[in-house]
């Protein structure tokens, strides 16, 4: 508007009334008299070229106009089109006959000096101002200030804040010329909430079952406790898409929504109505195969699992012919044959009543195989750590199942950002080959430790430091030091756990997982030391009580085929030494002198998790024994007579292990775990009987590595550290336990450099003295909740609140609440 009086005002003035004698004074043009432009000048400008203005005006020296005459009018709308001014006019300054000298005055627009926000806290403040994507200099129309504040509000409005409102106030810089400074005040007010969600026009599925279909946007109630009622507009498009996925899964495939509208019922509340036409439900009919020469009429139909009567669901058909998350689809059954060119189209034929008969047209063209296979992306990682753990060969027949698997282990090595990895077939039908190429995208793989607890009544502190993906082979060139050699896929753990002089435990570790680089064959050396301190007393003072732990471990591991290519087998020789000085072991008469304990251990475990972090399917199962020499079997000696310290100088047991967890995904991002665990410690020789040492101590929240005596520890929430322990062995520990698990899990954020979620759990573990009184049913029970949040640098972290049912053995009431910090890879 501001334009087009401004544009009305000009053309007044050039009316030859007002022209003749009203610019100067002594100037007079005749109407409708041909004049030569004797000259331009340009003022009022001094930040645009004089040139250029005079070029985009359109007028030139030489150029015949009439005065009043298009040519002038025409020069004025070139100039505003450019939007740079805020007033423009043209005027003639002098005649000398037929020539005429015009003067084109300007008043250029303000540019932005700088610009503020106001109203919002700094974080929304940045996000805002990335969105706005405003900078110094830019020209100040009041365009700019319309889109301003119309990006602003559109910003908050699409998160559910409907009632924002945006103000832009423009002043002067009275440090700089012709410049502006422009306030941005946003007030958000509160998130609009859904009151109801009403379906108009649906009388074959129930306004429950389409709700509940709706994936983000829900009404505002109580029980919503992981969806929002708010109003998000990209979610509600997406939701209003699964509405009609939820028609055609009955059978609607004419289904659609005619309208919808979204209207105020309050100032913090709204009503949407969606409109819906359902159409007749249809049924498949007959479903026939043309092309298909591999596979049979019978085995495609077995594979494709849809009848003639059934509810016609394109999604399902969808999913049986091309998309089954198992891999038992049809499109599977040939491209994990290496028919990369297959190509599979199904066709309504007939359409008759409510029955839809279908065709389904194949052509499997010929089997490929594998030419290349390259990986770009990794900037730290050498290719023959990617390389080696593909199921993807050069020669081989291509298959989507190697592909998929391959993917998986990539994400195991927890080396790359799982939301990345990506894979890119490049097929060539003329060769009948297809080149493969993984994208990764490297991520932080070190980790740094911090720990903390409560144990053995004080605080223990724990700071360690895992070197993943690390290059023994590099550690001598300088180069490679950045600022650690890596790039070979090697571990090494450095650990340092202590609460003072009381405690102190050191351990460090090397693990190289395909030991010769042609298999996976995995080598570990860890060594490790350990110090109890009763008293505090440094180790030379008289009155010092304590017991430290010296051991070293050498395992060697290899992946199994059989019964599938998820098993694993590790094996390891373990050897420790016990050292007492005036140690008390609880009713055993052993307080100073040497133990040793040489042990094989032996573990079968199988990992078909499908991410390693917040796993969606799959289980972890291990089973494991431990084995010292049966040397009581062997030398002749009478146990029955000896006194401790030469019935334990070489510890015999042997302990048996087992621990299992099924993941199951039940709803999108909500995944249910099941988890159970055993452990039994027995002995070859009831004279010598069980050990002192190896017992296993039940509570708290298990804080890995916090070795003590040399007992185990088995996290159970809910109750205090270590203390469900049998009360005839209270101080040496129990020598059988179990324990069962239930969570539910939700996936709050899956960002690789933060990963959050909740669960809620159910808990229940015991701990026994002897086989004779194990009573697997008389359990501990606990119930809580927690929050995890994995971060590459520190793992996971997390804390739980868990609530104990039952006493703890010697007290008679409730354990109650108990609050449990976790530090560590956890599943």
């Amino acid at each position: 508007m501001h334009k087009l009086l401004r544009l009305a005002a000009l053309a007044l003035l050039l009316q030859p009334w007002n022209l003749i004698g009203q610019i100067t004074g002594d100037v007079t043009v005749v109407p409708g008299v041909k004049y030569e432009i004797g000259g331009i000048r340009i003022t009022g400008s001094d930040n645009l070229d004089k040139q250029v203005i005079t070029l985009i005006s359109g007028l030139q020296v030489g150029q015949e106009i009439t005065l009043p005459g298009d040519a002038t009018t025409k020069a004025i709308e070139n100039l505003w089109r450019q939007k740079l001014f805020d007033d423009i006019g043209i005027y003639v300054t002098e005649v000398k006959g037929k020539l005429v000298f015009l003067e084109i005055r300007l008043k250029e627009l303000p540019k932005l000096s700088k610009y503020g926000i106001k109203g919002l806290s700094k974080t929304k403040r940045d996000n805002l101002r990335d969105e706005l994507d405003l900078s110094s200099g830019l020209i100040v129309t009041e365009n700019l200030i319309v889109n301003t504040r119309n990006i602003a509000r559109d910003f908050f409005v699409k998160d559910g804040y409907l009632n924002t409102k945006v103000e832009v106030r423009k002043k002067a810089d009275t440090t700089r010329s012709n410049s502006v400074i422009l306030d941005i005040i946003v007030d958000r007010g509160e998130r609009v909430k859904i009151r109801n969600i009403n379906f108009i026009g649906n009388e074959k599925i129930s306004d429950k079952k389409l709700r509940k279909a709706m994936d983000e946007t829900v009404r505002s109630r109580i029980w919503n406790i992981f969806k929002s009622s708010k109003l998000i507009e990209d979610d509600y498009d997406a939701d209003k898409d699964l509405i009609i996925t939820k028609y055609n899964s009955e059978g609607f495939r004419d289904a659609r929504i005619i309208k919808d509208s979204i209207y105020a019922v309050d100032d913090d509340r709204i009503n949407i109505d969606i409109y819906v036409k359902e159409g007749p439900k249809y049924y498949f009919g007959d479903i026939s195969w043309l092309g298909n020469s591999k596979y049979s009429d019978e085995v495609l139909s077995k594979v494709l699992a849809i009848q003639k009567g059934d509810v016609y669901d394109a999604s399902f058909l969808n999913e049986r012919l091309f998309v089954d998350p198992q891999g038992g689809d049809v499109s599977s059954l040939y491209l994990d044959n290496g028919y990369l060119f297959f190509n599979m189209v199904p066709v309504e034929v007939n359409v008759q009543n409510d029955t839809i008969d279908l065709e389904i047209r194949i052509q499997e063209g010929r089997q490929a195989t594998i030419n290349k296979v390259t990986v770009v992306g990794n900037d730290r990682t050498n290719d023959h750590v990617i390389l080696r753990e593909l199921r993807t060969k050069p020669g081989e027949l291509f298959r989507r199942s190697d592909i998929q698997r391959s993917l998986r282990e990539l994400q195991q090595l927890g080396f790359f950002d799982p939301q990345k990895l990506n894979v890119e077939p490049k097929p060539n039908a003329e060769t009948g080959t297809v080149d493969i190429q993984y994208i990764v995208a490297e991520q932080s793989t070190s980790q740094l430790e911090l720990q903390g607890g409560w144990g053995a009544g004080r605080i223990v502190g724990t700071l360690g430091l895992n070197f993943n993906n690390f290059s023994a082979r590099n550690m001598f060139k300088k180069s490679a030091w950045q600022p650690l050699p890596a790039g070979d896929g090697q571990t090494i753990n450095l650990r340092a756990q202590s609460n003072g002089l009381f405690f102190q435990s050191y351990s460090a570790s090397f693990t190289e997982p395909w030991l010769g680089g042609k298999k996976p064959n995995s080598l570990t050396v860890s060594v490790y030391h350990n110090i109890q301190n009763l008293t505090g007393l440094p180790s030379d003072d008289p009155d010092y009580q304590g017991l430290s732990i010296t051991g070293a471990t050498v395992g060697l591991g290899r992946r199994l085929k059989w019964p599938d290519d998820y098993f694993t087998l590790y094996q390891a020789i373990d050897f420790q030494r016990y050292r007492l000085r005036d140690y008390p072991l609880g009713g055993i008469r052993f307080e100073d002198g040497r133990v040793n304990n040489i042990n094989y251990k032996i573990t079968l475990g199988r990992n078909s998790v499908d991410f390693p972090i917040y796993p969606r399917k799959g289980n972890l199962f291990n089973l494991s024994g431990e084995f010292t020499l049966p040397l009581s079997l062997l030398n002749g000696r009478d146990y029955s007579t000896l006194d401790a310290s030469d019935r334990y100088e070489w510890l015999e047991y042997y302990k048996i292990k087992m621990n299992s967890s099924w993941f199951t995904e039940i709803f999108p991002k909500t995944v249910i775990k099941a988890a159970g665990e055993f452990g039994y410690l027995g002995t070859y020789n009831s004279e010598v009987g069980l050990p002192p040492f190896e017992r296993f101590f039940v509570g708290g929240d298990g804080l890995q590595n916090f070795v003590l005596d040399g007992r185990e520890i088995i996290g159970l929430r809910g109750y205090p550290n270590n203390r469900i322990v049998p009360t005839s062995v209270s101080q040496i520990g129990g020598a059988l336990y179990n324990k069962f698990t239930l969570e539910l899990r939700y996936l709050i954020t899956e960002n690789p450099s933060a990963q959050i979620f909740t669960l809620g759990f159910l808990e229940a573990g015991n701990n026994y003295d002897t086989f004779q009184n194990y009573e697997p049913f008389n359990l501990k029970r606990s119930a809580g909740f927690g929050v995890r949040i994995f971060m590459p640098m520190f793992g996971l972290l997390g804390v739980d609140f868990g609530y104990g049912f039952d006493p703890i053995p010697g007290a008679t009431a409730p354990s109650g609440w108990n609050t449990h910090f976790i530090i560590g890879q956890q599943f």
